[in-house]
């Protein structure tokens, strides 16, 4: 996970900030900007599949005949392809902590994983999926009706489980039991990735729906309430936002049994790091290690404002020194940026005095999955939080 300065600057807004037409937006602010301009909606796909470097008949499980061979393979073995950066492959322990943490779901009637769906021709089949409080990553399986090809697309047409002409009809929902959170406080977002192919003109497809967790009030996607996910459909998008639907029908499954967590919470509540250049102090209240994703709490003696806020390095280094989650640069080489392109400084941006701004509370997910036992230590700002996993 490479994250920049200016990376710091899309966590803040910017109403009301004059900078005589200039926004001081890192580049990835800027394109989401210009795409959402042009009215391009394509999901990020987080990873460009590489070549797969398994024995040919874990490759197997890794095609479009993953459901076939799912029986030999845990849950990790069913996101290699997913997961796998693009400079390399991911070691045995990985693979091996996504297997503790997911599930192979295909099933029958009846059993505790969710069975394959059929509607006007076409089936939908969830084949694996991985969980933890923040995010879920499920595996499906799609067969378009006979005669209806699933080929690959070009970088001008995507696929998509809406038609957003009509999202009120069309639209991917996952939905908890009845009841189960009264407050509601439950939310996610989804985001598609369409598996690599290897029969391309045929009527199956293989995708990634990642889910994130925008709940509140300690509600996670791993917490074994049911939850049902309803499809209704599969549309062809265009760059113009014109969708073509391939096939349309109602596909549902429950997703939300079965997951454990397996969360590492770490000693850190207490521990404070003091930014020099503000001359603020962010002190954490918890900090809890995943497979999936590092998830924080801290407080901050930084004043309430709108321009800046309490952003602190959060890094994660493993025993063999690799930083796992690369840390920000400090906010003195944030405070430079501005000052260089915007001739801006501390004075401008923040007010002289008030009370503290409000709890920093998150998560970030990892590019791809985290052995617990090779974390040396979690960095907060420049202390070192000791990770130890039995």
């Amino acid at each position: 996970m490479k994250r920049n300065i200016s990376d710091l600057l899309d966590q803040y807004p910017a109403e009301d900030f004059d900078l005589d037409g200039k926004t001081p937006y890192s580049k990835s602010k800027i394109k989401e900007i210009t795409m959402n301009t042009v009215k391009m909606d394509r999901p990020v796909k987080k990873f460009k599949p590489a070549r797969l470097l398994i024995a040919a008949a874990a490759a197997a499980a890794l095609s479009v005949s993953a459901l076939a061979a799912g029986q030999l393979f845990g849950a990790g073995d069913l996101f290699q392809d997913f997961f796998q950066p693009e400079d390399g492959a991911l070691s045995q322990s990985q693979v091996d902590a996504m297997n503790q943490l997911g599930q192979v779901l295909f099933g029958e009637e009846g059993g505790p994983a969710p069975a394959p769906a059929t509607s006007n021709g076409a089936t939908i089949t969830p084949i694996a999926a991985i969980a933890d409080e923040n995010v879920y990553y499920l595996r499906l399986r799609v067969e378009a009706p006979a005669g209806t090809a699933l080929p690959d697309l070009d970088e001008e047409h995507w696929y998509q489980f809406f038609d957003s002409g009509n999202y009120n009809e069309s639209g991917l929902t996952l939905e908890p039991a009845e009841g189960a959170y009264p407050d509601h406080a439950y939310g996610v977002t989804e985001a598609f990735t369409v598996l690599p192919d290897d029969e391309p003109n045929d009527n199956r497809k293989e995708f990634v729906i990642t889910f994130t967790n925008h709940s509140q009030n300690g509600i996670a996607l791993n917490d074994g309430v049911s939850k049902v996910l309803t499809i209704h459909g599969l549309w062809i998008q265009d760059k113009y936002k014109g969708y073509t639907p391939v096939f349309t029908g109602e596909f549902q499954f429950d997703i939300g049994l079965n997951f454990q967590s397996q969360t590492v919470d770490l000693d850190a509540k207490g521990v404070s790091w003091t930014d020099e250049a503000l001359d603020f102090t962010n002190t954490l209240e918890y900090l809890t290690l995943s497979p999936l994703s590092l998830s924080y709490c801290y407080h901050t003696t930084l004043p309430d404002n709108k321009y800046f806020g309490p952003a602190v390095s959060i890094s994660i280094v493993l025993k063999d020194g690799t930083e796992f989650v690369p840390g920000y640069d400090t906010t003195q080489e944030l405070l430079d940026y501005l000052q260089g392109y915007y001739n801006m400084g501390p004075e401008d941006i923040l007010p002289l005095s008030g009370g503290p701004g409000p709890d920093t509370e998150g998560f970030f997910p990892f590019d791809e999955p985290l052995d617990l036992s090779q974390v040396d230590y979690v960095a907060f700002g420049d202390v070192k939080i000791p990770v130890s996993v039995e």
